[in-house]
């Protein structure tokens, strides 16, 4: 079971991040994550994007903006993914551009309400948050625990990464 697993939109969620931390992790820019580059996980169009929040200090949490900086992108087939926790002002795409599997959306932060520097992502069948379901989002040519993975939804804890 998944920790967002009590919010029918994010039944199926995943939150992504690098479990590489310098120092002693009270920096954002310890995480490895921060910073990185987030991309689509499929074509569609832009929907909704909330680039405003600041990046938060690690231990603390903006609960006025749940998900802090979003991107939310229509797929068209009644499907839409919401990527969440954005670094300030690093989004590069606004409502109704076209996007392709693999283009560059912003930039990994610590915005909203997180513990640490990470991408949640989750597939709904709704552009409302509020009243989407979530679906099961099946992922294809990403590696699992280092293993080519063609079509699979990963499991709790298990490591996952694009293929380089």
């Amino acid at each position: 079971m998944n920790n967002h697993y009590s919010s029918k939109s994010q039944r199926y969620a995943y939150d992504f991040f690098s479990t590489r931390v310098k120092n002693k992790g009270e920096a954002l820019e310890d995480y490895e994550s921060f910073g990185s580059k987030v991309i689509a996980p499929a074509d569609g169009i832009i929907s909704q994007v909330i680039d405003g929040s600041i990046d938060v200090k690690i231990g603390e949490r903006d609960t006025s903006v749940y998900p802090g900086n979003m991107v939310i992108i229509d797929h068209k087939n009644g499907e839409w993914s919401v990527l969440s926790h954005f670094k300030h002002n690093s989004i590069r795409v606004k409502e109704g551009d076209r996007t392709k599997q693999g283009d560059i959306l912003g930039l990994c932060g610590n915005t909203g309400n997180t513990s640490e520097p990470h991408i949640h992502y989750h597939l709904q069948d709704n552009a409302l948050l509020i009243k989407a379901k979530g679906l099961p989002a099946q992922f294809k040519n990403i590696l699992v625990d280092g293993m080519l993975k063609e079509n699979v939804e990963p499991l709790r804890n298990q490591k996952v990464s694009n293929l380089k």
